[in-house]
């Protein structure tokens, strides 16, 4: 394993997911989480917490990037290879997430759609800075 890719292509992807992350739910979702500001914790509480948020995504871009590691195909371009990686990487964990979290909280279809949505761009934008930044030996 080529650990300084693995460690390069980690971070980027944690940096990169965390301001689109900033940017989904902070700007393009901000009408909808006021207008069910009832379900949610305050934000104070929130801003206290999301170190943790952030260390989450960078212990999970590890993981994603070890199994993108794990599962190279070779097959095409390194940005075919990223993307079909994402794609698979988004389905399997975006559907469940997204579904459940409908099932469980009171939250709007549209919400819960959004949030599949915005999970799967995430997952295809990690996917092409997998592939094209990491490298095998």
């Amino acid at each position: 394993m080529n650990k300084k890719r693995w460690v390069l292509t980690a971070v980027v992807v944690t940096v990169v997911i965390t301001i689109l992350e900033a940017i989904f739910h902070g700007v393009f979702l901000k009408e909808t989480y006021a207008a069910t500001a009832s379900i949610w914790r305050p934000m104070i509480e929130m801003n206290r917490l999301m170190p943790l948020g952030w260390l989450s995504t960078l212990i999970t871009s590890f993981i994603v990037v070890y199994i993108f590691h794990r599962g190279y195909e070779g097959k095409g371009s390194q940005l075919t290879e990223g993307l079909r990686f994402g794609l698979m990487m988004g389905l399997f964990t975006s559907i469940p997430m997204s579904v459940w979290t409908y099932i469980m909280w009171p939250v709007s279809l549209f919400l819960a759609v959004a949030w599949f949505v915005i999970a799967m761009i995430n997952m295809l934008v990690a996917g092409i800075i997998i592939g094209m930044l990491y490298k095998r030996l």
